[in-house]
């Protein structure tokens, strides 16, 4: 944490901002490790941190030592504390996040700054880009997640049968992934059966497990870091247009892998698999980008996508996941996650069978 406090308060100096007001809970767990948050964390150019929340969270919050804990009560918002303590600090220029603070509280909190003469600027990703590089402790605890999600796909093919629904699978994945990593999942286990699988982001039914196949994507966490993974399972031999599919997707994620190094741009990531998957006469059955960063957040920057600007940096975890949707019939789609490194990267969820 003190590395990442150190960061920020540099980027703090570099903007030549004296403190960032911060709204996002991922962020702030990211700078504290403390995840009950319902308030404000403000940091400061000289590594001080504040935090700003309220009367239930309190006692969580004074566990850690390492903060000035600011609480609100009935006589005194939260706003007009975070006022009263910039002025305190003698602080004139305070960023916010653009991207997180709800607009109402960000026009209460300027107003009650510029009473004091403090400036309220926003920035962008601030943080967000101080967590793009992961060092070495933070890519073990992302494969450590990663070896969760591989568990719970074993775990998987030893529990489910054609009589489970959806949800009830849904139900037990999410309960191993929390068994085996933090208390909290990545993200929504997504099990989707035969036609259902055509929706990108089904959410799990009553449905059986009945007929030809049925695709889980999930993610685990361990120590905040995420995994994201997907596979599709089938019952019996693959119908003859959906092996065909399913081949296709297996080409145009291995020409994204062979893409991805330090200096490659995003977009051309996407470009391999999309161009590969184009060409087979599929391109318009695939509708999202190949992939997207992933750490702290399961989605956080480098996107991967057609529009992305963004270039790859050794340290950089990505997912590629090409994909073809066929309304009313399936959908097919392979994730796995990469680590940039110099001059080739490196497929971090191995040979899960697929």
């Amino acid at each position: 944490m003190k590395q990442h406090i150190a960061a920020c308060a540099n980027r703090l100096k570099d903007t030549g901002l004296d403190a960032l007001l911060i709204s996002d809970p991922s962020n702030i767990d990211f700078l504290t490790g403390f995840k009950q948050t319902n308030g404000y964390l403000l940091i400061t150019a000289s590594e001080e941190l504040f935090c700003f929340t309220n009367f239930l969270y309190d006692s969580a919050a004074r566990k850690k030592s390492d903060w000035k804990i600011i609480t609100s009560n009935f006589s005194n918002n939260i706003f007009n504390l975070i006022a009263n303590e910039s002025l305190r600090l003698k602080l004139k220029r305070i960023g916010f996040e653009g991207k997180h603070i709800p607009y109402l509280e960000k026009k209460v909190i300027e107003e009650l700054l510029r009473e004091e003469k403090i400036d309220f600027i926003k920035t962008e990703d601030l943080i967000e880009k101080i967590r793009l590089i992961k060092n070495p402790k933070e890519i073990s605890w992302i494969k450590k997640a990663i070896q969760i999600g591989k568990d719970a796909f074993d775990y998987i093919k030893e529990i489910n049968n054609e009589n489970m629904s959806e949800k009830t699978l849904c139900i037990e994945i999410e309960k191993f992934l929390r068994l085996k990593g933090d208390n909290e999942i990545a993200f929504n286990t997504i099990v989707a059966a035969g036609k259902n699988t055509a929706f990108p982001h089904h959410l799990p039914s009553k449905d059986k497990l009945t007929g030809k196949f049925f695709l889980i994507d999930l993610g685990a966490r361990h120590y905040g870091y995420c995994s994201d993974l997907t596979r599709l399972f089938s019952w019996d031999k693959m119908p003859s247009l959906f092996r065909k599919i399913y081949d296709i997707i297996r080409v145009a994620q291995d020409l994204s892998f062979k893409k991805i190094c330090d200096g490659m741009p995003a977009a051309m990531v996407d470009k391999a698999a999309r161009q590969y998957i184009d060409k087979k006469g599929w391109g318009k059955y695939f509708g999202h980008g190949v992939g997207h960063g992933i750490g702290f957040s399961v989605h956080e920057p480098p996107i991967l996508s057609p529009k992305s600007k963004e270039i790859l940096k050794e340290g950089m975890v990505v997912t590629v996941e090409p994909a073809i949707y066929i309304n009313n019939q399936f959908g097919i789609r392979l994730e796995d996650m990469v680590l940039v490194k110099k001059k080739k990267g490196e497929v971090l969820s191995g040979n899960i069978d697929r």
